[in-house]
């Protein structure tokens, strides 16, 4: 009998010991790929920015940050649940979470301060998409009024790219507004705003299971949650802090949002940036699956940017 018991512990240990390493196995390349992608785009950086005479001023604007980071985080945990789950994540993100983040990164006591240089209006770019269950689409000259310190405006039906997850957070954010004027600075409950975002899924086809739309409509009210009660931590901590799990693909979506912040005044300059800052992405060794999950909430993030006017 003590052969037996022995034996059978040995056994468990031997198990739990292959499984840690397996673990650390695979924690270590996932770190050190991160590590040689974030010095690549790094590199992307500085040469689009001196190809481009872009002046090295930071100068972001902090609630926009706030939006670009809910949207982006949103994809990226929706995710786990494939396509519809991306797409839910970002646009519930965006529009419960979005003013939340933003309101705690304007006022993050460690948040850093950066220079604001305002976008000329002469170079602003849209491009306009048309939406094809709408009789119409808003004119190219149409005027968006300047928001106060505590609103925003949006740019319906103007994106970055013309399909994809990107393309379609903006399409359904967009038909929303057009639908319920002025609703993303109303007090809305995270249920009203979940079935109105799963109506407009429906016009694009998608599918959204009960269960797993709980499970993120949860997931994202909880940062909300802490963004409010932990105001003294910068806003991409407290999102790391969240959701540990996804702490490296957090810091590429800042250094991202950061940069396409920089650059709202000029749609084709922020098309260009997009472009060549996945295909960093795609040539790195991440995982196919990796690259997909990375590059959704960057397409996600680069056409926040255009949605969003918080100047």
């Amino acid at each position: 009998m003590n052969k037996i018991f022995i034996t059978s512990l040995l056994a468990i240990c031997i198990s739990m010991s292959s499984c840690s390493s397996d673990e650390k196995t695979y924690n270590q390349p996932k770190q050190e790929l991160y590590s040689k992608l974030n010095e690549d785009l790094a590199a992307y950086n500085a040469t689009f920015w001196n190809a481009n005479n872009i002046p090295h001023t930071r100068s972001f604007w902090k609630k926009l940050r706030g939006f670009l980071l809910a949207d982006a985080g949103g994809a990226l945990i929706g995710s786990a649940f494939g396509g519809w789950g991306a797409l839910f994540g970002a646009v519930f993100s965006s529009a419960v979470g979005g003013p939340a983040l933003a309101e705690h990164e304007m006022t993050s006591q460690t948040a850093t301060t950066c220079p604001v240089i305002p976008p000329t209006s002469d170079n602003t770019q849209t491009v306009p998409i048309s939406d094809p269950y709408s009789a119409e689409v808003l004119s190219d000259d149409n005027e968006i009024a300047a928001p106060t310190s505590s609103q925003v405006a949006v740019n319906c039906y103007a994106t970055v790219t013309s399909s994809g997850i990107g393309y379609e957070h903006n399409l359904i954010l967009s038909r929303i507004e057009e639908t319920h004027q002025n609703i993303y600075n109303e007090a809305k409950s995270s249920e009203v705003m979940a079935d109105l975002i799963v109506t407009e899924m429906g016009k694009c086809s998608y599918a959204i299971p009960e269960t797993e739309k709980n499970i993120l409509i949860q997931k994202v009210n909880s940062i909300v949650l802490k963004s409010k009660t932990d105001s003294a931590t910068e806003l991409i901590t407290l999102l790391k802090n969240t959701w540990p799990e996804y702490s490296d693909e957090l810091s590429v979506i800042d250094d991202f949002t950061i940069n396409i912040g920089n650059i709202t005044n000029n749609t084709e300059l922020m098309k260009a940036y997009l472009d060549g800052y996945l295909q960093v992405i795609e040539r790195s060794n991440l995982t196919n699956s990796q690259k997909e999950v990375l590059k959704s909430s960057l397409e996600v993030a680069a056409n926040s940017a255009l949605f969003w006017v918080t100047e």
